[in-house]
């Protein structure tokens, strides 16, 4: 159960740094302000080294994730997903300063609250 565990945390910690690297390449790419200026805009974050570097790490937690599912039962394995909420806001606040409200602390809360008894059911 442990080994499971650490799969999907590892997982999940690495989709949510991937999120922060596409994060951070596409404020450099600027923001996609049209429908118009998005094939431009697309092919620039394509080229950008952080949106590269953004989607390879989520490839590698794709094959990861597929490790997962050969391993634990999906209904256990999803919802273990929402562990990337709190992985995202924490880097988030770490990265990019962003603000830690009230509101988005107790929704954490509750996420980790309904984690746990989730995988209560892998024992």
């Amino acid at each position: 159960m442990l080994k499971n565990m650490t799969m999907i945390v590892f997982s999940v910690m690495l989709a949510a740094f991937a999120q922060l690297l596409l994060k951070q390449g596409m404020t450099k790419v600027g923001e996609i302000s049209s429908l118009s200026k998005a094939p431009s805009m697309l092919l620039t974050a394509i080229s950008n080294p952080l949106v590269l570097a953004g989607l390879a790490v989520f490839g590698i937690s794709a094959v990861s994730w597929l490790i997962v599912l050969s391993r634990v039962p999906l209904s256990i394995a999803y919802p273990m997903v929402s562990l990337g909420y709190l992985f995202t806001v924490l880097f988030s606040w770490l990265k990019f300063n962003e603000p830690l409200k009230l509101m988005t602390i107790l929704g954490c809360l509750v996420i980790m609250l309904g984690v746990f008894l989730i995988s209560r059911g892998m024992q």
